[in-house]
């Protein structure tokens, strides 16, 4: 029997920052993946394989693979399971700053769920994916969780359900600075930030949260123009809690003078990608323009309207 589990990577479309301190944020799936195929392995061990680590075939627990060695150990616990014989690859088109950690997760987990005939609903697969992802790294929300198993675009907020939104109409050029920031300082940064000064913190993330909640109104009656106008007010918030960056600012400033309905940051900030909201008429314009910067244009990007896909063979 072989598993083929794949999970989409994520951009934050609103509420970096925020949602982890439990308020709204709005996010979408795109449209590059990361695949898990997991089969009964011939030997009696647990081998991994992943090009993108240069790993092949190391048995597990390995320190290369840390984060799946540490999921599949906290599964074989959760659930008073024998370790079994598998042999587990990893294939990932997913870049940084797409949520690739979020993605093996979901994959993983579903690989394993599915060869071991373990049948949680939903709502309850996020919730142990959203638990393993807070003991690992310490921090997080879920959103890149939840976006990763749900796919499209979903509002999500910490306990509760996700609700998925229409996206038929929303259309963006993504832009990318060239260079990851590590999310943990920056996530730590912020921290600070909010322990110096707590009354404009929360006085900046609850606007944030107003302003999740009215672009979700203007994604349902597709007020492509009130979208914009938010995440260029999302992005001055960002700029305020100084997780903006230079190349960061030129992208939004080169799509912006280039006709973009709005443009932001995307994820914790400093480095990765930003959004610029477009139309047909403006995308090829704003494309350009962005790849006239530091950073470059990631044009294939889409939105992926599906989220977790488990195959058996």
């Amino acid at each position: 029997m072989k598993i083929i589990s794949s999970a989409p990577g994520k951009l934050i479309l609103f509420g970096e920052h925020a949602s982890s301190r439990g308020k709204p944020a709005i996010v979408f799936a795109v449209n590059k993946r990361l695949t898990v195929t997991l089969s009964k392995c011939k030997v009696h061990k647990i081998l991994l394989t992943s090009k993108e680590f240069n790993v092949y075939q190391e048995e597990y627990p390995t320190m290369k693979l840390d984060m799946v060695s540490s999921l599949i150990a906290t599964f074989f616990r959760k659930y008073s399971l024998s370790e079994k014989p598998l042999d587990i690859v990893i294939e990932s088109d997913i870049q940084s700053g797409f949520g690739s950690s979020a993605a093996l997760i979901v994959a993983l987990y579903g690989a394993l769920f599915t060869y071991f005939d373990i049948m949680p609903s939903r709502l309850e697969f996020l919730k142990i994916c959203i638990d393993f992802n807070q003991d690992f790294k310490g921090y997080g929300s879920g959103l890149d969780i939840a976006t990763s198993l749900y796919g499209g675009i979903i509002k999500f907020q910490m306990g509760r359900k996700p609700k998925s939104l229409p996206y038929e109409n929303v259309k963006f050029v993504v832009g990318n600075t060239g260079f990851k920031a590590p999310s943990g300082p920056i996530v730590q940064q912020v921290r600070d930030y909010e322990y110096k000064d707590p009354i404009e913190a929360k006085k900046i993330f609850d606007r944030i949260r107003e302003i999740v909640i009215n672009a979700e109104e203007a994604i349902l009656e597709n007020d492509q123009r009130t979208l914009g106008n938010l995440m260029n007010e999302n992005q001055d918030l960002l700029r305020a809690l100084n997780v903006s960056s230079s190349i960061l600012e030129e992208l939004i400033s080169a799509a912006i003078d280039n006709d973009a309905l709005g443009a932001k940051l995307s994820g914790a900030g400093v480095g990765d990608n930003m959004l610029a909201l477009v139309t047909e008429d403006t995308r090829d314009k704003i494309t350009t323009a962005l790849n006239q910067t530091k950073g470059k244009a990631l044009s294939t990007i889409t939105i992926d309207s599906k989220g977790l896909i488990v195959n058996q063979e």
